[in-house]
């Protein structure tokens, strides 16, 4: 707990706008306040065994992949909150957050600098919210809350995958208590750029920031058993461009989501199993994005997205944890989209499965192995490089052992230090393009590979590995979160 104390002459040269009249009781309050302070934080160092910087694998097409000793950027989170009032039962909360990654290249790395391989390194501020909770007598216990957040996300750890997610600027009111579990009811926002051809032609192709609301509806904390419970979730998302734009019939489409996840405790751990089915604009540009990654344009009407997911965590024995998932995804695109978009197959599927045994050899030490597999039917590479090249279907098993050292034995147990080693294996499958000449053969080795957000890039892939599909990395990482 950090208590922030400021003397009046330090407010004074911080705060210019502030009469000197007010001063004395901005500094009682925030003599009073109490700061608490969390976050996450990433970084490391890393090497490809056959030279230059650490290569990160992730299938092409694929949403994510496998994390352990395959990240290659410094990532941070950094959270202040403040209990601004807290008075019979009904307390008000500030909460921020703010966000950087960089790629780990030089000690002095700037926002919105970085190199023609890797992007620009980024800062971002992520959430800043206000919850009232307890303010509305006849919903005891239910909360209040507005303004930028993390809003109830779900997610894989081991690949950092978030399957149900509508983070961004809202308002809600949460923990409803109706009887059989809690009921949620939020509004949120996301602003994506949205492409549309306004001639339905390739040459007419134009692309607009385009405001997207969504409505979510949650009833969770349903026990069907002592160990046993039920999450359902409906999510309502459309765009909402100006009245008067002259695009607005090309990118005004809607879309739904539904999710249910069963959770159950088990050994320790749990396991949650998650069905989930989105149409129209909620099926997202790729097979990985629903939620807040939403595409509004009448190019994705009628498409429909269907999931099934199962991971968890789980301690076998006192000296055995191990983390799991495998999934499926499929998003099936109507005719339309396909004659807009080439890029579009009459269906996209990814699979996913991976698992992460960690063996304790004391509480400050332990060996972690992780495997995982990811395939896509149907994949997409945008390069110019390889003419003719449309479809495919991509193919990564990676697989990482790592020592670590931390202050206590257990999956989730952060901090972490990790000196690891990492294999992986990629393939862009069923192209005959890819069975020509070496140069080719060396663009196809990179297209098997996905590079944004990887902290790869093909031209790294080209330069370190050739026509090589298989490669390996090593380095030392911390992890950490408070």
């Amino acid at each position: 707990m950090i208590r922030i104390q400021s003397s009046l002459s330090a407010l004074s040269r911080s705060i210019g706008v502030i009469s000197l009249a007010s001063l004395p009781t901005l500094a009682l309050a925030f003599e009073d306040a109490s700061v608490d302070f969390h976050g996450y934080a990433r970084s490391g160092i890393g090497r490809s065994a056959e030279g230059g910087d650490q290569a990160c694998f992730k299938a092409a097409g694929a949403p994510a992949k496998y994390r352990l000793g395959n990240e290659c950027e410094t990532y941070t989170e950094l959270k202040l909150g403040a209990e601004l009032a807290d008075d019979n039962d009904t307390s008000f909360r500030l909460e921020t957050n703010i966000a950087y990654k960089v790629f780990q290249n030089n000690d002095w790395e700037m926002p919105g600098t970085g190199n023609n391989y890797f992007g620009n390194n980024e800062f971002a501020l992520r959430e800043v919210n206000l919850q009232a909770r307890n303010i509305f007598k006849a919903l005891p216990g239910s909360m209040l809350w507005v303004g930028k957040r993390f809003y109830q996300r779900h997610d894989v750890h081991m690949n950092d995958w978030y399957y149900w997610d509508v983070s961004g600027p809202g308002a809600g009111i949460q923990d409803i208590d109706v009887g059989i579990g809690k009921f949620d009811v939020a509004w949120l926002r996301n602003t994506p750029n949205v492409g549309y051809y306004e001639n339905d032609t390739p040459a007419s192709l134009k692309t607009e920031e385009v405001e997207t609301d969504i409505v979510d509806l949650r009833l969770k904390d349903i026990a069907l058993m002592d160990n046993l419970s039920l999450e359902l979730g409906i999510d309502y998302g459309k765009g909402n461009p100006p009245d008067k734009a002259n695009y607005k019939k090309f990118v005004d489409q809607d879309g739904w989501m539904l999710t249910g996840e069963l959770t159950l405790a088990i050994l320790g751990g749990f396991n949650k199993f998650a069905l989930q089915y989105a149409n129209d604009a909620m099926t997202g540009p790729g097979v990985g994005s629903t939620g807040r990654f939403m595409n509004t344009s009448d190019w994705y009407k009628s498409n429909k997205m269907y999931r099934i997911l199962d991971h968890g965590s789980f301690s076998l024995t006192d000296r055995l944890d191990i983390m799991y998932v495998a999934a499926w995804t499929q998003v099936e695109y109507d005719k339309k989209a396909q004659n807009l978009d080439s890029s579009l197959p009459s269906k996209r599927t990814w699979m996913t499965a991976g698992v992460r045994p960690i063996w304790k050899w004391s509480e400050l030490t332990s060996t972690a192995f992780e495997l995982g597999w990811d395939k896509v039917e149907n994949a997409y590479y945008s390069s110019t490089n390889i003419a003719g090249q449309n479809h495919f279907d991509s193919q990564l098993v990676k697989f990482t052992v790592a020592q670590q050292f931390h202050p206590k034995f257990g999956a989730f147990v952060r901090p972490v230090i990790r000196v690891f080693a990492t294999f992986a294996d990629w393939k862009a499958i069923d192209n005959p393009l890819c069975k020509t000449n070496d140069t080719t053969r060396k663009e196809c080795s990179a297209a098997g590979l996905e590079y944004f957000d990887t902290g790869t890039s093909a031209e790294q892939i080209m330069r370190t590995f050739g026509k090589d599909a298989s490669g390996w990395t090593y380095g030392v990482q911390f992890e950490a979160w408070w």
